[in-house]
């Protein structure tokens, strides 16, 4: 009877131990990564942001009590961007305040967990130590995001960068090869210094993700290139003549379309273009599609060479834009402001956005480690938000007035 209990405790205990494993992973996970890591949202980056940002998710749903990161007091670096409404009833977006944030853990004794410095590209990652910004606040002068990420000596480690490769080219609507965007055998050669060091130099379990694709944010889909009159379309003027459905009208053109800019003077507009700055032509388009390919694939070359899973972040946007994603009965979108998916900025995701990507990493960490991680509860940011309340709500007024001025832009 005893080694029939002996044998029984036993089985229980070997049962339980992988499902657990995670854990002890866990307790050395360190986040390499630009803002996307970070945990930016609507803009900025602040303390209330960075405890939901995807890593500090993880590490919490694994049990990590101590997971350190870089915070910034409100109202943030930037100051957040916040939904106002004008005297006339207009909806707009704009910095909630003129002062920035401050770092409150400057002189943490130790490595943050979470390393995600935003604006970071693959080059900064092996090269960079100070810019007069990120770098130094989250970085603090102790060396690279790829030295800190070796010398932390990880036991887990998330990667995800290369965004900023190909996003400068978005954000300042020109394709300007080696200064808005990076060259290909540049971004191969980064890329491998980081992931050969990595796999080579710690004893990590690694998983990357890859880059978005450009047609799949708010930032270059929300603001379309026609104008509807009586069901026809009316294209607006670009900087090269009037755009087509291949062009994309930025985020940023808000402020020139309030103007009159790009919209003919038949529809009450001053008939001048929008500058080149807020505008991706059919061909800068193309230029940043095939780049994103191509910084894909180099990921997934390296990723195979060293057995790495990688999360395909394009599958989980191109459901949330086709069909949605069900969360708790709420069928979530990359739609702007109302799709629930994306922050603000239009650019990076909000809270549930970041949660969303979580339980992806944490499907693929269980399908590619034999782990049994539980999925987050997603439900539990739907009908709140880690945003304090001075920066977040909207009176009833202001409420009536964005649905009206959204559903008139359907």
């Amino acid at each position: 009877m005893r080694r029939i209990f002996l044998a029984f405790a036993l089985a229980l205990f070997l049962g339980f131990l992988p499902a657990q494993e995670y854990k002890t992973y866990f307790q050395g996970y360190y986040a390499l990564g630009d803002s996307l890591t970070a945990g930016f949202q609507d803009g900025g980056l602040v303390d209330y942001y960075q405890r939901v940002s995807f890593p500090a998710l993880l590490a919490k749903n694994a049990g990590v009590d101590n997971f350190a990161l870089p915070l910034i007091s409100p109202p943030g670096i930037p100051p957040l961007l916040q939904l106002f409404v004008s005297s006339s009833g207009q909806v707009y977006v704009a910095p909630c305040s003129s002062s920035y944030g401050v770092p409150e853990n400057l002189y943490y004794n130790g490595i943050y967990n979470n390393l995600g410095v935003p604006g970071a590209t693959t080059h900064d990652m092996v090269a960079t130590i100070s810019d007069g910004g990120f770098h130094d606040i989250i970085l603090r002068g102790l060396g690279t995001q790829l030295q800190l990420g070796v010398a932390a000596n990880p036991k887990l480690i998330t990667l995800w960068i290369g965004n900023n490769d190909v996003l400068g080219a978005v954000l300042h609507g020109k394709v300007v090869e080696g200064q808005t965007i990076t060259p290909l055998n540049q971004f191969t050669a980064n890329m491998t210094t980081i992931v050969g060091a990595l796999a080579t130099h710690t004893g990590a379990k690694i998983v990357m993700v890859s880059i978005p694709k450009v047609d799949l944010i708010p930032f270059t889909t929300y603001i379309k290139p026609y104008i509807e009159v009586q069901g026809q379309k009316v294209y607006l003027i670009g900087p090269k003549g009037t755009l087509t459905d291949q062009d994309r009208v930025l985020l940023t053109a808000q402020e020139y379309l309030a103007q009159g800019y790009g919209i003919p003077k038949q529809l009450g507009g001053n008939g001048q273009p929008l500058p080149d700055e807020v505008v991706l032509d059919s061909h800068e388009r193309a230029v940043i599609e095939e780049r994103v390919s191509q910084f894909n694939s180099v990921i997934s070359q390296l990723a195979s060479q060293f057995n790495i899973p990688v999360l395909d972040i394009n599958e989980l946007l191109e459901k949330a834009s086709s069909e949605g994603i069900v969360v708790g009965g709420v069928r979530l979108t990359s739609q702007y402001l109302t799709g629930g998916i994306f922050s603000l900025d239009g650019v990076h995701p909000s809270t549930i956005g970041y949660a969303l990507v979580a339980n992806e990493l944490i499907k693929l960490m269980n399908e590619s480690f034999g782990w049994n991680m539980p999925l987050i509860d997603i439900s539990q940011f739907l009908w709140s938000s880690p945003r304090t309340p001075s920066g977040s709500k909207l009176g009833s007024t202001a409420v009536k007035s964005m649905v009206k001025a959204l559903s008139k832009r359907k």
